[in-house]
């Protein structure tokens, strides 16, 4: 989707609540591109589609120093296009000629042999724990989109990448980018500070569009690759793919209460236009919380989208961004509306200063990105009828940073 390039300065009020839910510790070597503060960060991107685009300028818009130096995908026509985009828009901080615009399968490991410091993973969420997993290996900081991984063999992958990462010092940042979103950051963190008292149930419920659609491909491969949103075998599925940023909120507001369990829950009859009747499942955890978490995309949607919080004094939406609990009624003075842009160059902007710093965010993005994508991966697992488990998955010591 395409993302705003310029945003707000923060207020003080969302910049508070930032730094209050964004602690910092040092990461060993991750200060290898601090230098004087002034030194270039050569950026690779890998998936040049809207979100690699969008990366790859917010970017250089968070650090005057950022030069966009290579870039990969399965198609030229692709590069093309997002290279005169972020040409366009960060001038001559853009510089990628044609001996570092790789096309074809191989074009990643080509693009992280070309020294550079930083590579956006944007491609096709198939491709992700392979890319992860060698950028790590060719010693390279990371942003990876959502969601990392589509499968447990995935996870296992991008488990084993992520524990190199630590090792070496390396930052892995995500595109969990609600985690920067003001009005969602300052709702969870006074939930978190009692605001509803102990959390018993999240409902996450998204009924969507149908995603879009590129203009078919020579070949029937060709055309599943540009479109690989809309095919599971590539995407994860819409749970996978889209529901990844609300179940993130979830383990988010839970904090340390380990997920156990997923269980398919009834879903209606498909409705017409309907892709799929959707996908509903409940996760319980070991505090006995519970998660429902239902999403279907469709041409015509009921529009039911919602993200609620039931606790033992109150109740909150993460979408409203409000909260009815033991000392009132609370709403955030910023809207998801006004405020949405702005999440993408925020968490951009953080991921920057943590390779100017060599500080990073405790518990690791990276560890955020894989329990999430897990959580995605066991509900869409537990969809074909049977319970799953989370111990099942083997990702958990990784994900909870033990490995």
């Amino acid at each position: 989707m395409p993302t705003p390039l310029r945003v707000p300065a923060f207020s003080r009020r969302t910049l508070l609540a930032g730094a209050s839910l964004l602690p910092v510790t040092v990461l060993p070597g991750a200060g290898a591109l601090a230098g004087d503060g002034r030194g270039t960060i050569r950026v690779g991107v890998i998936g040049c589609g809207g979100r690699g685009t969008g990366a790859a300028v917010q970017a250089a818009l968070a650090d005057e120093n950022v030069r966009v130096v290579a870039m990969a995908d399965l198609f030229d026509d692709q590069i093309d296009s997002s290279a005169d985009t972020i040409a366009a828009a960060i001038g001559d901080r853009f510089d990628v000629p044609a001996a570092r615009r790789f096309v074809g399968v191989n074009g990643c490991q080509s693009l992280l042999d070309c020294g550079i410091d930083l590579v956006i993973l944007a491609a096709s969420p198939r491709s992700r724990p392979a890319h992860l997993a060698a950028a790590i290996a060719a010693g390279v900081h990371v942003w990876c989109e959502t969601p990392a991984a589509i499968d447990p063999a995935g996870l296992s992958e991008v488990a084993g990448a992520l524990a190199e990462a630590e090792s070496r010092g390396l930052v892995v940042a995500s595109g969990l980018c609600g985690r920067f979103h003001g009005p969602t950051m300052e709702t969870i963190g006074r939930i978190r500070d009692g605001a509803v008292g102990s959390i018993r149930s999240i409902v996450l419920h998204h009924d969507l569009q149908l995603p879009w659609w590129k203009p078919a491909g020579a070949t029937s491969a060709e055309t599943r690759e540009r479109n690989w949103i809309a095919h599971p075998s590539l995407s994860g599925g819409h749970f996978v793919e889209h529901h990844v940023h609300a179940l993130d909120r979830a383990l988010w507001l839970l904090g340390d209460d380990s997920p156990l369990s997923a269980t398919p829950l009834p879903v209606a009859a498909t409705l017409p236009g309907t892709d799929s009747a959707g996908i509903h499942v409940r996760y319980r955890f070991a505090s006995g919380a519970t998660v429902d978490a239902f999403c279907r995309r469709s041409i015509a949607p009921r529009g039911e989208t919602m993200e609620t919080v039931v606790g033992s004094r109150g109740r909150a939406d993460l979408i409203a961004a409000s909260i009815d609990g033991q000392d009132g009624t609370w709403e955030a003075p910023d809207t998801r509306g006004s405020d949405a842009g702005a999440m993408y160059q925020r968490a951009m902007d953080f991921l920057l200063r943590q390779l100017r710093s060599g500080a990073g965010e405790r518990g690791s993005a990276g560890r955020d990105l894989l329990r999430a994508t897990a959580l995605a991966v066991m509900g869409q697992m537990a969809a074909g009828g049977r319970t799953v488990t989370w111990e099942s998955l083997g990702v958990g010591r990784v994900a909870h940073g033990t490995a």
